[in-house]
C-alpha cells in the first residue's frame, strides 16, 4: 500500500547547520536529490501524487512532497525544470512575506543555485502571471504541491 515517507531526524537542527555554514548542495544540487538524500523515499519513477498539501491540515514535519505532472493518463514526477521537490515543514497562518503574498506553509529545499534551506510558499494570484511570467509555474505555487506516496 502506498504510504508517505517522513525525515526522521531534527528539522530544526537541520536547518541550522545548514543556516551556520556554507552548506553546499546535497547530491547534485537538484531539487529530488535532497529527500532521496536524506528519507528513504528512493527514486522519482516510484512516487505518486498523494493528498494536496494544503488540504492536508495534519501533516508531519518533514513529509516528502512534490508537484506532479498529468502524462498519459497518470501523475508523475517529471525531472523537469518548473517542477520541484522537497520537505514540507510547517503551515503559516498565512503570514505575509517579503513579496506580500500570504505564506501557506513553509519547505525545505534546495535546487542546483540555492543551498539546502527553508522557503515560503503562496497561492500565486492570476496577477502574479502577468508581473513575473517565468516564476509562474508549479515550482512556485502552494497549491501545486502533493505528499509524494511510495510503495
Amino acid at each position: 500500500m502506498p504510504h508517505p515517507v517522513v525525515y526522521q531526524g531534527d528539522l530544526k537542527a537541520l536547518l541550522q547547520k545548514w543556516k551556520d555554514a556554507d552548506t553546499k548542495r546535497l547530491a547534485n544540487g537538484q531539487c529530488a536529490r535532497l529527500p532521496q538524500e536524506l528519507t528513504s523515499v528512493g527514486h522519482t519513477s516510484g512516487w505518486t501524487r498523494g493528498p494536496r498539501v494544503l488540504d492536508s491540515p495534519h501533516l508531519l514535519p518533514g513529509t516528502v512532497i512534490a508537484n506532479f505532472k498529468l502524462v498519459d493518463g497518470k501523475f508523475i514526477f517529471p525531472n523537469q525544470e518548473g517542477w520541484h521537490a522537497g520537505l514540507f515543514h510547517r503551515f503559516e497562518g498565512r503570514r505575509i512575506m517579503t513579496n506580500g503574498l500570504p505564506c501557506e506553509f513553509s519547505m525545505i529545499d534546495q535546487w542546483v543555485k540555492k543551498k539546502p534551506g527553508e522557503r515560503g510558499m503562496a497561492i500565486l494570484p492570476e496577477s502574479f502571471k502577468t508581473r513575473f511570467p517565468v516564476n509562474y509555474k508549479p515550482s512556485n505555487m502552494a497549491d501545486e504541491f502533493y505528499v509524494v506516496l511510495v510503495k
